[in-house]
């Protein structure tokens, strides 16, 4: 067996309690493969792996949970151990994963998987089923419960339907997390698929054993769920065993009015009433579905209740009744997700709707929520859809923690369930649920997310808010001082604080019109501004300040009642860029913003701060600092990005996220000059070049990377203004690339490996680096870009984007948040045809025939403050292709694009200094000219 430690996102896995990820990977269409003979190896673990197995850990898990035991075991020398975290183990929250292969096995001949177990203690184990194949899961298959003690006893998974398992890759997946918040240990041996010939007595249900009768519209699709059967194994017992749908057979009694697929989606087509029923290998389903089709859309009549909490105690997410915050999506379209959501009107109130809802996720990642203070969340909810049992409406809601870092080490989050009589059918029922509730929510100082799930394909939402109960915040004060600043003098000019000695001069009420009251207030000896009322507040520098020689902007400030807070630096012009600080707060909250944020303000000729929000701010230490970047001081301070790309399109050399080839030496003699580490950066290992010269690194033997087109690589520095890095082949062959340096933040680069011609890539040797500074590097691995064959359409998405929500204004993207109102296909004249397709599952344009197209913005954007244009772009048969930011008069520059692009997608980075003189400040269309077809996504203005 190959171990890898893939660790795939925890997203999906957060949707339902324990439901099973989703994984990234290549999609197989199974109605379109052909036949095709596939081994029919029944052997997962006897004394060892069978052959082409491997491992990959659930995101959120404790990666290093399961290992290979050769010292107990229920038959021959060695079993499968699983170590179960504590509560609140930083290296994960429970144990999990899935054992697959690359190439799909035949398990007709068999009807069950078995498996001995014990344990360290009496336990229950949570899931253990097969049929997880990271890719579509088509027949996942599992048992819920699995009770186990410290003797060895044999259980038994029966397969619901083995006729289906022709080509089966998932052949084993596990959950179980700390019992009474304590882990414990479970060994699992002899793992095979057997023909036991005495499993017997099949009774199958769909949607829990129930007879529902539904209402639905034209168009809507319902998926069946509630899919299991009882079985009687040779024990005697009856065991349940979970499915999923596309086990069974389904007949709907009017095709004219719905349909059905082999995966369980119902399809409404017209109106009328069918009845759907199913079949597992020939044997009749409890459960049915009726569906009285009216072809028109049911909606409510009237809005949802009016709120009647303060709006000094609330943080609203969406209400006509509040100030909302930012939300950075109500769709994030997660892979798995079916959720299409709408924004409508009833009687003037606007309302989200959200269709054919299995999960949809909800982020504010760019600003998170602060709800520490809070004590309440609320939810206004309605559903033309049956919610008698076993219906159900889920509501998660996840914190980032402490660190505020997706995948930190320290993410929660709490999942709560709700069943008739709480939700009702055509009436407006409202979620109103402590925050205490939601007890495994760690810190709700950090809320990015919200995720709904359930049964309720349709339903409508409104009035998402947090809110304190009792009496309003407002009028409360720090019981304690701002930190004490100590930072050397000489490293910082300030503008209040009592530790250093302030520029002079400076009006902090000058009369801009504000409502807000300024006062200068003790806390505890401490002077201290304090800002009562504010809808925003400047402060006037005496002349211009330079503070081009530091590098970051530090205040401390504490608010129990704000729920919107920006300060902005301001020059000559006037220039000004805002920063949102994340309120209200839980004590006094310091913070350290480098100056780049507020670009494109000039820093040699700062006039001005300004402050606007709302509710009591204090504020204290207003200074300018700079770091010292010459000593080897700075260091990041959370990981790399995590690689999303299938293992099985990488070759790693250095990655926590797969496995790396045996035997590299990472720092082998050659003289250089270099101190080698490695570190853990927010939890994550990474390799620190400390004064690099130049820096070898040597695999074990000759390595074949013809099969990729890409070496990927994470860079991070402070301090080095030269760095290569060189792909050795024998010889030595040998050819650098320069990487951009200093970075802001970790750099991710994709280096086409044409570029680094004429090293023989089919006897790659050797790495080195060679330039200055202290060097940070993560992520080094070889990958391959899908779609090589030289097709006339990509099949497989644009890459994923991983920049901060914050540092982006999206045109067309799945990822982000669009400009709303913005024209994707005007009309001028133009002979191109533009479509929106969708390429393995992600929404993309495609521009059939162009000679030019044009987009128009919903409104004129400032995109000044943000450095590159970003795309992503394919075609197997353009010649010439350009690119244009059109800025008012119109004033437009072209940029050219290489093309065709190898069958490939090609992501690019266009500096915005490259459209010059266009206006950044005043772009308001987007223009491609060229010829052939082109498939583009991922076109946004990016930091």
């Amino acid at each position: 067996m190959t171990k890898r430690n893939h660790n795939f996102s925890a997203i999906a896995l957060l949707i339902t309690a324990l439901t099973l990820i989703v994984a990234v990977g290549c999609r197989r269409d199974f109605e379109e493969l052909e036949p095709a003979d596939f081994p029919q190896n029944p052997l997962i673990f006897i004394d060892g792996f069978s052959e082409g197995l491997e491992y990959a850990a659930f995101g959120s898990s404790k990666v290093t949970a399961f290992e290979v035991d050769e010292d107990i075991s229920y038959k021959g020398n060695a079993s499968m151990r699983f170590e179960v975290p504590d509560a609140g183990d930083p290296a994960g929250a429970f144990a999990g994963g899935v054992f697959f292969t690359e190439v799909g096995r035949d398990l007709t001949e068999y009807d069950a998987l078995t498996f001995w177990a014990r344990a360290s203690k009496a336990a229950t184990i949570d899931r253990i089923g097969f049929g997880n194949d990271l890719d579509q899961s088509v027949y996942e298959t599992f048992i819920n419960g699995i009770d186990v003690n410290t003797n060895w006893k044999k259980y038994i998974v029966p397969i619901p339907d083995a006729s289906k398992l022709t080509q089966e890759r998932g052949m084993l997946y596990y959950v179980e997390g700390p019992e009474d918040g304590k882990g414990y240990t479970f060994w699992i041996d002899e793992v095979q698929y057997e023909k036991l010939g005495t499993i017997a007595h099949s009774k199958p249900s769909i949607l829990e054993q129930q007879d529902q009768t539904v209402t639905a519209e034209t168009g809507d699709d319902l998926p069946i769920g509630g899919t299991f059967a009882f079985f009687n194994l040779p024990t005697g017992i009856d065991q349940r065993v979970e499915m999923a749908p596309s086990y069974f057979d389904y007949t709907s009694s009017s095709t004219s009015v719905a349909s059905v697929s082999a995966a369980g989606i119902v399809s409404v087509i017209d109106s009328g009433t069918t009845t759907v029923t199913a079949t597992l290998a020939g044997t009749d389903a409890l459960g049915s579905l009726t569906i009285q089709a009216s072809g028109a859309a049911l909606v409510p009549v009237t809005p949802a209740p009016t709120p009647t909490q303060s709006q000094d105690s609330v943080i609203s997410l969406y209400s006509n009744a509040y100030t909302d915050v930012t939300v950075d999506t109500w769709n994030t379209r997660w892979q798995g997700s079916t959720a299409d959501n709408f924004d409508i009107q009833i009687d003037g109130d606007d309302v989200r709707q959200y269709k054919k809802l299995n999960f949809v996720g909800i982020e504010f990642t760019s600003q998170t929520i602060n709800a520490s203070q809070m004590t309440h969340f609320h939810m206004d909810v309605w559903t033309p859809d049956p919610t008698a049992l076993p219906a159900e409406f889920k509501v998660l809601l996840v914190d980032f923690g402490a660190n505020n870092v997706f995948e930190g080490g320290d993410d929660s989050s709490h999942e709560m369930t709700f069943t008739s009589p709480t939700i009702t059918t055509e009436s407006w029922f409202s979620i109103d649920v402590p925050l205490s509730s939601f007890s495994g929510l760690v810190n709700r100082s950090n809320l990015a997310q919200l995720v709904l799930s359930g049964t309720l394909p349709n339903v409508f939402i409104d009035n998402v808010y947090f809110y304190k109960s009792g009496s309003v915040v407002g009028g409360a004060t720090p019981a304690a001082a701002a930190p004490t600043p100590t930072r050397n003098a000489a490293d910082v000019i300030s503008v209040f604080s009592d530790a250093y000695s302030d520029v002079a001069g400076t009006d902090f009420n000058p009369d801009w019109g504000q409502e807000t009251v300024v006062s200068e207030v003790a806390i505890d000896g401490n002077n201290t501004l304090l800002y009562s009322g504010l809808n925003f507040q400047g402060t006037q520098l005496d002349g211009s300040l330079d503070v081009s020689s530091m590098t970051h902007l530090h205040l401390d400030f504490w608010t129990a009642n704000s729920n919107m807070l920006n300060v902005f630096l301001i020059s000559t012009g006037p220039t000004e860029t805002p920063v949102a600080l994340n309120v209200p707060t839980s004590g006094w909250g310091s913070i350290d913003i480098p100056l780049s944020n507020f670009a494109p303000v000039d820093p040699t000729d700062l006039i001005q701060f300004k402050f606007d929000g709302n509710g009591d701010i204090y504020l204290d230490n207003i200074y300018f600092y700079k770091e010292d970047n010459t000593g080897g001081g700075n260091e990041p301070t959370v990981a790399a990005p995590t690689p999303m790309r299938a293992a099985g399109d990488v070759i790693s050399i250095f990655s926590d996220a797969y496995m790396n080839l045996d035997g590299s030496n990472l720092n082998p003699d050659w003289g250089q000059g270099t101190v080698v580490t490695e570190v853990s950066v927010g939890g994550n290992n990474t390799l620190l070049y400390t004064g690099l010269n130049f820096q070898g690194l040597e695999l074990a033997s000759s390595t074949d990377i013809t099969s990729m087109t890409h070496l990927h690589l994470d860079v991070w520095t402070a301090n080095s203004d030269m760095l290569n890095t060189f792909l050795i082949s024998t010889g030595p062959i040998e050819t650098p690339f320069a990487l951009t340096v200093p970075t802001s933040g970790w750099s991710s680069v994709d280096i086409p490996l044409t570029n680094f011609a004429p090293v023989d890539l089919a006897d790659l040797i050797q790495f080195k680096f060679d330039g200055n500074g202290d060097i940070y590097l993560d992520n080094i691995y070889f990958y391959k870009e899908g779609n090589t064959g030289g097709g006339d359409e990509p099949t497989v998405g644009a890459p994923m984007p991983g920049y901060d929500a914050a540092d982006v204004i999206a045109v067309f993207s799945d990822s982000y948040p669009g400009i709303a109102g913005t024209n994707l296909n005007p009309d001028w004249g133009q002979a191109t045809a533009v479509s929106e397709v969708m390429v393995d599952g992600n929404n993309t344009l495609l521009y059939a025939g162009l000679n030019y197209q044009g987009t128009e913005l919903g409104a004129s954007q400032d995109v000044s403050s943000m450095g590159f244009l970003h795309l992503d772009f394919w075609t197997a048969n353009s010649t010439e292709l350009r690119v244009f930011i059109i800025s008012t008069g119109p004033v437009e520059t072209p940029y050219s694009l290489t093309v065709p692009t190898s069958g490939n997608w090609t992501s690019i980075d266009i500096p915005l200094s490259e459209f010059d003189p266009v206006d950044l400040k005043d772009v308001f269309q987007l223009k491609v000219e060229g010829d052939g077809d082109i498939y583009l996504d991922n076109i946004l203005f990016r930091k």
